[in-house]
């Protein structure tokens, strides 16, 4: 059996602090709390929609996590794309800061669409596996340090893409794919500087799954909250907040760690639901507020 170390999960009931390397340093008080930049990111795609048997595809560290690698499989079946993924030296996504607890894989297509393709949730030897279906016939993957699972958007830490093998099937499209990256600083919260890392007990991978999912529940809901969905998606965020609630109660009682992590993710997602209502309700508000200005 695998066994994590407890104590990783602290912060002010923030976020999980993994192995992380260095504290960033505190932002400015009214510093923006969330926002999106554009960055053009050249991703090689490759269009699997014709082929006739299952690709093999690497994956290389970028210049974030050199070391981290992989490789994947994806096989076209009845129009349905299957991936299965493997990787290994992925370190804990909180070396980038306290506020990242897993990685996402993502497929990019040509015209810089970014698809949350599931989350990859390395063991105590920092290795993962990944089973995955998607629709998508043309895409690159990466892989990326976030907050949580459920986010819409990837961050702009990308820690490994794609690579093909000369005996990769498929046509192969080199693609300038501009797609939008949220900055790292994009989830600070204003919560004052991190609470030091004490020592705790050693838990096994089903307990810590179960833990990193409340968290990463908990990170949704507080970017969600921080973006103001208590004003504009206040039902949706009252959900999101209750089924953590129920997540942390089985999580309580022993030998329920897959209801705890089931409710926990579901909790992210609605917190999700909630961010993406609230930003689209900003924006629309900043739009009406700036007509005037510009007639």
């Amino acid at each position: 059996m695998r066994f994590a170390n407890a104590s990783l999960f602290c912060l002010l009931g923030l976020a999980l602090p993994v192995a992380a390397q260095q504290q960033e340093p505190r932002p400015a008080r009214n510093a923006p709390i969330y926002r999106i930049t554009v960055v053009q990111r050249s991703i090689t795609a490759i269009n699997y929609g014709n082929q006739s048997e299952p690709s093999r595809i690497d994956f290389k560290g970028t210049v974030l996590e050199p070391k981290a690698r992989g490789e994947a499989t994806v096989e076209n079946a009845q129009g349905a794309v299957k991936i299965k993924a493997k990787f290994e030296r992925l370190e804990a996504p909180g070396s980038f800061g306290p506020r990242f607890l897993t990685y996402v894989l993502w497929a990019i297509t040509p015209d810089g669409k970014a698809n949350n393709l599931g989350e990859i949730v390395t063991d105590a030897h920092d290795r993962a596996r990944l089973s995955v279906t998607t629709h998508l016939q043309a895409f690159g993957l990466i892989v990326t340090a976030e907050p949580y699972f459920a986010v819409a958007e990837p961050s702009d830490l990308v820690v490994a893409e794609n690579i093909p093998r000369p005996e990769t099937e498929g046509q192969v499209e080199e693609v300038q794919a501009k797609y939008q990256l949220l900055p790292r600083g994009s989830y600070t919260l204003n919560l004052g500087e991190p609470a030091s890392t004490p020592s705790g007990p050693l838990v096994s991978q089903d307990e810590y799954n179960a833990i990193l999912a409340i968290y990463e529940a908990q990170n949704a809901i507080q970017i969600a909250r921080s973006l103001h969905a208590d004003l504009y998606a206040p039902d949706v965020l009252s959900t999101a907040e209750a089924l953590l609630d129920r997540a942390r109660a089985a999580n309580a009682q022993k030998g329920n760690t897959k209801a705890a992590v089931t409710t926990a993710r579901e909790a992210a997602e609605r917190a999700e639901d909630a961010r993406l209502i609230a930003v689209k309700k900003t924006e629309a508000r900043r739009a009406a507020q700036q007509a005037p200005a510009a007639e």
